[in-house]
């Protein structure tokens, strides 16, 4: 079957993600994510591409860029190719190193701009590997901290400048809670989607004035009110909205 072609941004901002064939930690030992790290900054001179927000994880990563779309696909294809051909030769290995081709979703306002940069950040913290961003090496938060762009473009450093008050302000953004739901692997997919209801029903908790969100459960008008709300503001079908709920429903009562 034919590929669907990627969407183009208006902005030209795409959040792009790529992950190890069958889930290998493909970025396991630092040398991998180093290696990962210097293909990239190789691979941007001479072309007109900026990084905003990166991660490296084991078993994938995360990149926020501003480029032509057709350079977007060119870029990520030779850096993707040689890294694969380092990690095959290094691993005694053949064949695919990342599953499929990359993934990528457009970035069309300011403020999903901000809320992904935060979410890419936070991927290792999301993830349990670090109880605090800035304890993760192999993200761009620390050339946001050091105000020294490496693989970030220089913008980057003005637009965070521009924004917020200081490194201190752009760093408690990071611990604000967020509902939107962000293009990732599909089990950190399930994990936001999960985090985002238990919010939003602790949410309808407060502003009903129930001293329990468990109310809302046995409350048979005030949890169809909170399925209605959970599907359109998370955007999910009916049918994912009810397994969504029953997940949410085993976490505050245990049935």
């Amino acid at each position: 079957m034919p590929r669907n072609a990627r969407r183009r941004s208006s902005t030209d901002l795409y959040h792009v993600i790529a992950r190890g064939i069958n889930k290998e930690p493909i970025f396991k030992q630092k040398r991998e994510k180093n290696n990962f790290i210097r293909l990239l900054l190789k691979h941007l001179k001479d072309r007109d591409i900026e990084i905003y927000a990166y991660v490296i994880m084991s078993t994938h990563f995360h990149i926020l860029i501003r480029v032509d779309l057709k350079l977007l696909s060119s870029y990520l294809a030779i850096v993707l190719a040689e890294f694969a051909e380092y990690y095959n030769f290094k691993h005694n290995r053949n064949g695919h190193v990342f599953q499929d081709r990359f993934k990528s979703e457009c970035v069309e306002t300011p403020q999903y701009f901000w809320n992904c940069i935060r979410y890419i950040h936070m991927n290792p913290v999301n993830a349990n590997v670090v109880k605090a961003p800035l304890n993760y090496t192999f993200s761009s938060l620390k050339e946001y901290e050091t105000g020294k762009s490496q693989i970030i473009h220089p913008k980057a450093i003005d637009f965070y400048k521009s924004e917020f008050t200081d490194f201190k302000e752009f760093l408690a953004f990071h611990t604000k809670t967020q509902r939107q739901i962000f293009l990732d692997i599909p089990e950190e997919v399930e994990i936001q989607l999960i985090k985002a209801a238990l919010n939003l029903l602790g949410q309808e908790a407060y502003l009903n004035g129930f001293e329990s969100p468990q109310e809302i459960i046995e409350s048979i008008e005030m949890r169809r009110r909170y399925k209605e709300k959970l599907q359109k503001e998370l955007k999910i079908s009916k049918a994912k909205t009810e397994r969504l709920y029953r997940h949410v429903k085993s976490c505050i009562i245990g049935k």
